[in-house]
This record gives C-alpha cells, sequence and structure tokens, in this order.
C-alpha cells in the first residue's frame, strides 16, 4: 500500500512538472536535490517527505492536498465541521 502512495504522489509530481513545462533538473534546483531524486520520486522509488513536499507544492504552484488527490485511502472533507466553544461544552 505504501508502494501505492508513493507511486500516487510520483505521478502527481510527473503530472504537473510536464504541465508547467519543466524538467527533471529545475525542480530538482529548485529544491534542492539532484535530478536522480527526482526520477525515483517521480517512479514511487523513493517516498517524498513532509518537508520535500511542501517545497514541491510551492515550487510547481499547488496546496499540499493537490498531492493526495485521487488516492483512494484519503478523502478531503467537502465542508469541515466546525463547532463553537458553547456546542462543545453542551456536549460535555
Amino acid at each position: 500500500m505504501l508502494t501505492n502512495f508513493n507511486l500516487h504522489i510520483g505521478t502527481k509530481i510527473k503530472f504537473r512538472r510536464l504541465e508547467l513545462g519543466l524538467t527533471q533538473t529545475k525542480v530538482a534546483l529548485a529544491i534542492q536535490v539532484t535530478f536522480q531524486q527526482i526520477q525515483k520520486y517521480e517512479k514511487g522509488i523513493n517516498g517524498v517527505s513532509a518537508l520535500r513536499l511542501l517545497q514541491l507544492a510551492k515550487y510547481l504552484k499547488v496546496p499540499v492536498t493537490y498531492f493526495y488527490e485521487g488516492y483512494s485511502e484519503y478523502q478531503i472533507p467537502k465542508e469541515p465541521t466546525v463547532i463553537t466553544v458553547k456546542e462543545a461544552v453542551n456536549e460535555v
């Protein structure tokens, strides 16, 4: 399952990179890794750390949640549930 997740994120990285017309080398330089590392991310060989995911999101101009979209194990809530302090106290 973890390898599926790595592959999913890698596919999203590659799609967005190509959409923007960027090379692996340009992306690598922007987040201070080697282009080989970008290749490994894109192929799902290596997982992407939280820090690198933030860097990639910023450079590729997408929200971090972009990388999770379409992954079957992850569902983004349509509307966040917000309760007030008064409601929380009444529940206790």
